[in-house]
């Protein structure tokens, strides 16, 4: 569990993982995190400039 605070008073608790539970597989999340970050014309991170992370590094972040 995890709880959100803000000036010290709690504001939610929730589940570590709530949000493959309430959006499907972590594939279907990866799939997600592709095709919103992917700079259509270098292929690279749109936020970052850096490469896209490998499933793998995506699942460990």
């Amino acid at each position: 569990m995890s709880t959100l605070h803000h000036e010290g008073n709690a504001l939610q608790t929730v589940r570590h993982d709530w949000q493959t539970q309430a959006r499907g597989e972590n594939s279907a999340e990866y799939d997600i995190y592709l095709s919103c970050a992917r700079c259509p014309i270098t292929g690279l991170d749109s936020t970052t400039g850096k490469p896209l992370k490998s499933y793998d590094e995506w699942l460990n972040s």
